[in-house]
Order: C-alpha cells, then sequence, then structure tokens
C-alpha cells in the first residue's frame, strides 16, 4: 500500500483554531483522510461524495467490504438531507441522545449515501458530542464519512498517538486533541424493524435506552 506523509496537527478539542478547521476540510474535500478525535474514540474521516476516499478508508483499515460507515453530521437537522424517514421514535432519540454517542441506523437508498452503505439498504447517522468533528463536517458542507480510527480487529484509539500506531503514513492528517472523553465506541441503535435494536453496545447503556425508548431489544 503507497505510503503518504502524515502530518499531525495539534487542536484545542473546545475551542479549535477555525484555520486548522479549515485546513482539515480542505484535506478531506481533496480525497485525503483526517484523523480526528470525538466524543467516543478517535475517528477516520473521508468525503462521503468521492467514492475513492471512501474505498481507501477500507484499504487503510483492513475492513470487511460489507461493513457500512456512518456519518458524523455537523447539526440535527443535517439528519433530513441523507434520510426522508425518520420514525417518531428514532426522533425521540435523537433528541434526548444528540449530540452524543448514539448511532441510528435509518433506511436510505439514495445516492448521497450510496459509497458508505455497503451496498445495504440503510445508513448511520451520528451527531457527536464533540466540536472538532462538527466543525469540520460544517466547513466541508456535508457530513463526514467515519469509522474509528484503528486497524480493523484491533481495540479503538482513545488518543492521537494510539491511532498514529495504527495509521502512520496511511492518512493526511491527524488532529491532536487529547484524551477521546468517553473513551468507548458509540451504541449503534437500528430503527429498521417493528421496535429499535441494539447493533452494538456502547456508551449509552441498555437501561437507559429502555428508559427513553421503551422496549428495546438486544441483537
Amino acid at each position: 500500500m503507497k505510503t503518504v506523509e502524515t502530518e499531525v496537527v495539534q487542536v484545542d478539542p473546545q475551542e479549535p483554531d477555525p484555520e486548522i478547521v479549515r485546513r482539515a476540510a480542505g484535506v478531506i474535500e481533496a480525497g485525503g483522510l483526517v484523523v480526528l478525535p470525538t466524543d467516543t474514540v478517535y475517528g477516520l474521516v473521508c468525503d462521503p461524495r468521492l467514492p475513492e476516499a471512501v474505498d481507501r478508508i477500507y484499504q487503510v483499515k483492513g475492513r470487511r467490504r460489507d461493513l457500512p460507515l456512518a456519518l458524523l453530521l455537523h447539526d440535527m437537522s443535517q439528519a433530513n438531507a441523507y434520510v426522508e424517514d425518520l420514525p417518531e421514535v428514532a426522533v425521540r432519540a435523537m433528541q434526548q441522545f444528540w449530540p452524543g454517542p448514539l448511532t441510528v441506523v435509518l433506511s436510505d437508498r439514495s445516492e448521497a449515501t450510496a459509497a458508505v452503505r455497503a451496498k445495504k439498504a440503510s445508513v448511520g447517522l451520528r451527531l457527536p458530542a464533540h466540536v472538532v468533528p462538527r466543525l469540520v463536517a460544517g466547513s466541508l458542507g456535508v457530513a463526514l464519512a467515519s469509522t474509528s480510527a484503528n486497524r480493523s480487529n484491533q481495540p479503538a484509539a482513545i488518543t492521537a498517538e494510539q491511532a498514529l500506531d495504527h495509521l502512520q503514513g496511511l492518512v493526511q492528517m491527524v488532529l491532536d486533541g487529547g484524551t477521546a472523553p468517553l473513551g468507548q465506541e458509540s451504541t449503534v441503535l437500528s430503527f429498521l424493524g417493528r421496535q429499535p435494536e441494539v447493533l452494538r453496545a456502547g456508551a449509552i447503556s441498555m437501561q437507559r435506552l429502555q428508559e427513553v425508548l421503551g422496549d428495546v431489544r438486544a441483537k
């Protein structure tokens, strides 16, 4: 696999320098891969409009092609740009847990999400409770195609240093914002069936989901 020069940039996790945000968005818009902090773990992101960049994420991670990527949103209203059908229970989950460590999986077949859906008829969306990915997505003008910044089947990175252990020379830029606050991946909750179903346990407990949404199934 061809290697690249990886630039590491320190970024304030509360008040990131707007110029750093613009630079990261520029790298992404040009087809590059960027590692950045989120509230859960460090993410590996690209522009979902560029299939070659999405392909590169799969290559550098060694990720199975049948596993979709998620989209990190700039704000809650951006969900409407990617999915038309928002079930009431999904809206309730988003209102309660966004911004935060919940990825919602919703029915979708649109061209806008085709590159990240791995040929599935659904897409995962998340609004992180971390200003860096949200500002980068806002500067780019679209959601960020995203997965955890590690090689597949390896622990998720909670620091930039851990991400570099996996991805040095494989990504164009790493934004170092210190340790990810939660240090645990998001809970993935599907709204494709008759009741919500947890596809991946994560930072939001089953008990908390049931308190808010009622009957929630474990996979």
